[in-house]
């Protein structure tokens, strides 16, 4: 298998956005992230040279116990933040229970309302089915009552 290399390098030209992004990237990326790697290092070698410094038990405990702090710190302010939603919902529930019953109240008095038309129109839609029946059932009963005949 025969791998080719090219032969001519790409060339930019050196426009001014260009030049411009150049030295955007070094101070907006490199040096911020240089900068953290750089701190990160200096607190390692300080809790190195803490630990090694002196016996275990004090300083390690005092480390520990900030790092800690430091891992705590975002669980309270999520737990804060919660707290504050909650605290809100209890205010709005209670704000709304003083105004809720005279709604659901004239709710209930429109349902009510509803359902005794509603029951009057099927009253209304089969009563004369009802009483064809009815009627059919009369006659019914009358002849078999002439004829003797018994219903069980």
């Amino acid at each position: 298998m025969e791998t080719h290399t090219p032969t001519k390098t790409a060339e930019f030209p050196k426009s001014e956005s260009y030049l411009r992004h150049r030295r955007q990237r070094f101070w907006q990326i490199i040096t911020p992230v240089g900068f953290g790697f750089i701190v990160i290092l200096v607190v390692l070698v300080l809790v190195i040279m803490t630990t090694l410094n002196k016996g275990a038990g004090g300083p390690v405990s005092q480390w520990a116990d900030t790092s800690m702090i430091w891992l705590s710190v975002p669980t309270l302010f999520f737990a804060l933040l919660l707290a504050v939603i909650l605290i809100g919902m209890i205010y709005a529930l209670a704000k709304l229970l003083k105004v809720l019953p005279g709604f659901t109240f004239d709710v209930q008095q429109y349902a009510s309302l509803a359902v005794r038309v509603i029951k009057s129109f099927a009253d209304k839609l089969v009563s004369p089915i009802i009483s064809v029946k009815g009627v059919g059932a009369t006659v019914s009963a009358f002849f078999g009552a002439l004829l003797g005949h018994r219903e069980e």
